[in-house]
């Protein structure tokens, strides 16, 4: 039966895309439960939303450091210093690993998140459980020896799970997992998505029940002028994530600077934290029962144990809340940008909406709307995704009426950040690194095709102790402009190409005295028949030759041809059209 799923690989990945959606739905749960049970013992409620006004002063301060001196050891002793982590983990792994995860840093990452979020540190959930979905079918695939293309799309449907069973929001799944982790929307990728999505959502369901992550107020469209002042808002947040996303290497830099050592950096950021919340209780962890309040227009305004006024109360919060979550991703906690770019979007829109209700109160619906609008504008610029973020508030809200001014503010807030550059917050830390996650699709499909599929050239070979005259000689007859040196095993020792040659061509009398050996240079870049057209690319971009030997796997020394700048660069071209048809 197994032999025969393998002979039709659309079903065989389908099969896989349930099963991976199971796993990655119930990673989901076990995420969302652990977060819980670690906030139970901090402040004895399943959420520190729910104990904002409950738990003793100390504990602000005492969960994140306690919570971060536990991630700094995770991370410094059992995740690898120099990868990724959480998202732009999973994006570094497709783009540089072919999607493989190795076990020890997906357990080591799962504890880190929820040790974080659990202990009070800014970040969400949304993203550990993304990450987890993405290891679990990692694991699977490499335990079934799946190829990239298939590992690739089997990542793609634990992404996609992941979001699914976070925000009960299957179609954002989908699109989420192919606009932001694989950019590829072929229909061999795009079914056993959407099963895995289905899937996990429906896990997610049977748990918690048809609800979505945070409560959705009711919306409507007052006028239609109030569609140019949600692109107004569309630029507002789009500066807003433009900021954070600047922000977050001066933040690393700085504590790599004042806080040498890794193992401590978590539990500093976690006392800035504590301090902070002793003012702002509501930054703590993920934060939706406040979400939910501002949403619902029914937020406890106090700061300092005062009544505020709303306009304050909501822009002391969303400031609050981009510093403190930028400061624990640069402290090194687990977690994610997901959840506080919603926190920073639905504070800061509520901020916009009672500035302009106030301006235009006849033509405006009161800020409950603009923050909802908001949230999918703030995640679009974070995370330069526009379409998964319209397809989740739209799904969360289930009113068409939402469309036309979330469409403009999710656009316009991306385009706004893309001004100050394309980074997003996932891919902002591979490019500090150096590496350029949007190739990771060309990549995986360049590592598929090995040298041995590139047409190459046979060339002549020459003794180490044949004299210079037969050299010349060979290497005018074959018209290759190249020849190689090869010992009496038929072994290569170097290659002879002009440049080599026209040291030795106007002296007549060194044909007898000079031997092959001499003339051939030694230092040859070559490539192995087992290397990959990616491989090839790396070696040509960086040298200055036009050619070079291919060598044998198996047989060693034994030079099977000579592979041409030409035929590297044809095959990357006749591929990149494959691919785009």
């Amino acid at each position: 039966m197994y032999a025969w799923m393998l002979r039709h690989e659309s079903f065989h990945l389908g099969m896989l895309a349930v099963v991976i959606g199971v796993l990655a739905g119930y990673g989901a749960l076990a995420v969302r439960m652990g977060i819980e049970a670690i906030s139970e013992w901090w402040v004895h409620a399943p959420t520190w939303s729910a104990a904002i006004h409950l738990t003793p002063w100390y504990i602000y301060i005492l969960a994140p450091v306690c919570g971060g001196l536990m991630v700094g050891l995770i991370n410094k002793y059992i995740l690898p210093a120099n990868e990724a982590k959480v998202i732009p983990g999973v994006i570094e792994s497709l783009s540089e690993r072919g999607g493989y995860l190795s076990p020890r840093k997906s357990i080591g990452e799962l504890a880190s998140n929820m040790i974080s979020v659990g202990s009070g540190a800014s970040m969400g959930r949304e993203a550990p459980t993304v990450a987890l979905g993405a290891a679990l079918a990692s694991h699977v695939s490499s335990l079934l020896e799946l190829d990239e293309k298939q590992m690739r799309t089997m990542v793609g449907c634990g992404v996609a799970a992941g979001i699914a069973s976070s925000f009960n929001a299957p179609i954002a799944g989908v699109m989420f997992a192919l606009e932001v982790i694989l950019v590829d929307y072929a229909v061999t990728t795009f079914t056993p998505i959407v099963l895995a999505s289905v899937i996990g959502t429906v896990i997610s369901r049977s748990y918690f029940g048809n609800m979505p992550a945070f409560t959705i107020p009711d919306f409507r469209l007052v006028s239609s002028w109030e569609v140019l002042i949600y692109v107004v808002l569309g630029v507002f947040c789009g500066l807003i994530s433009a900021a954070i996303i600047r922000a977050m290497p001066i933040a690393r830099r700085q504590f790599a600077l004042y806080v040498p050592n890794p193992l401590l950096r978590p539990a500093t950021a976690g006392l800035i934290l504590g301090f902070c919340a002793l003012f702002i209780p509501e930054i703590m962890s993920i934060g939706y029962g406040t979400l939910d309040a501002v949403l619902t227009e029914q937020p406890n305004v106090h700061l300092w144990g005062l009544s505020t006024p709303l306009v304050l109360f909501l822009a002391v919060l969303f400031l609050a809340k981009a510093v403190t979550s930028t400061v624990c991703m640069a402290g090194g906690f687990g977690g994610g940008m997901i959840g506080p770019s919603l926190f920073i979007g639905v504070t800061a829109g509520g901020f916009f909406g009672i500035i302009v209700h106030a301006l235009f109160p006849a033509i405006t619906e009161t800020y409950g709307a603009y923050a909802l609008v908001a949230s999918g504008a703030m995640m679009a610029a974070m995370l330069q995704a526009p379409i998964s973020s319209i397809l989740m508030v739209f799904e969360l809200s289930g009113n068409y009426e939402i469309m036309m001014p979330l469409m403009a503010a999710c656009v316009i807030a991306a385009l706004t950040k893309r001004a100050f550059g394309a980074q997003s917050v996932l891919t902002e830390p591979l490019e500090e690194k150096g590496l350029e996650p949007n190739w990771g699709l060309e990549r995986s499909w360049m590592r598929a095709v090995p040298i041995s599929r590139i047409p190459r050239r046979k060339i002549p070979a020459v003794a180490a102790n044949a004299s210079l005259a037969l050299l010349k000689k060979a290497y005018v007859d074959s018209g290759k402009g190249c020849v190689q040196v090869i010992d009496a095993k038929g072994r290569m020792l170097g290659i002879v190409t002009f440049v080599d040659l026209q040291h030795w061509l106007l002296d007549a009398t060194l044909d007898q005295i000079v031997v092959a050996a001499e003339v051939a240079n030694r230092h040859v870049i070559s490539v192995s028949e087992d290397d990959s057209l990616l491989d090839a690319i790396r070696i040509l971009d960086r040298e200055s030759f036009e050619q070079m030997p291919v060598m044998s796997a198996t047989k060693e020394g034994e030079m099977l041809g000579i592979l041409s700048r030409n035929a590297v660069f044809s095959t990357y071209h006749k591929l990149i059209v494959k691919h785009g048809e």
